[in-house]
């Protein structure tokens, strides 16, 4: 099996919804539905610094719904899960707020789901930080330390080109001389068959 390296996020996107219905929806339904489509529900698991993801939710125009029990994230319609620190500890908030079984599901519907740095690494099957853990095992492949032997400085700390190995909507703005800020010690080893 071959290994690449993957992006720091994943994304997916559905179609939205609308107030149209067989019989004609009240005005407030209407209201609601609308103010729903514009609200990003946030998985804080509290180990890192989200102030920047919040004002970014909310210079885009939504309201953020901050998730405080596992219902909270079975009720999502887009979920943000930003992460800061390490894999193990994150996967032990993760089962000490019975939130692992409702992310799991929440992904596999297919609803809006992006996972920012740590919150994407946990969505494959183990890391080896913090002497090798278990994943939420959605993705095959392992999030490894990078190879410090060719020399290159580990953090990688720094502005730095986006490889994209295939399209994205994500980054369907992206142009191949785009420039982002990196500070990460591992990478994401995806398997193909």
């Amino acid at each position: 099996m071959k290994r690449s390296q993957c992006l720091s996020q994943t994304a997916r996107s559905s179609s939205s919804s609308s107030c149209l219905a067989p019989s004609k929806p009240s005005r407030q339904r209407c209201v609601s539905a609308r103010a729903a489509a514009k609200e990003v529900t946030l998985l804080d698991y509290g180990a890192g610094n989200v102030r920047s993801v919040r004002n970014a939710i909310k210079k885009l125009g939504y309201s953020i719904k901050d998730v405080s029990k596992p219902s909270d994230i079975t009720a999502a319609d887009k979920l943000i899960f930003p992460g800061v620190g390490a894999f193990g500890q994150a996967m032990d908030v993760l089962q000490q707020k019975d939130y692992v079984q409702p992310l799991v599901d929440y992904i596999q519907s297919g609803k809006p789901f992006f996972g920012i740095c740590l919150g994407m690494q946990l969505l494959f099957e183990g890391s080896t930080e913090s002497g090798g853990r278990e994943g939420l095992g959605l993705i095959a492949g392992t999030v490894d330390h990078f190879d410090t032997s060719r020399g290159l400085p580990v953090p990688h700390i720094g502005w730095n080109t986006l490889d994209q190995l295939r399209a994205s909507d994500l980054l369907a703005s992206a142009a191949p001389s785009d420039r982002v800020y990196y500070v990460h010690s591992y990478r994401c080893g995806v398997l193909q068959a």
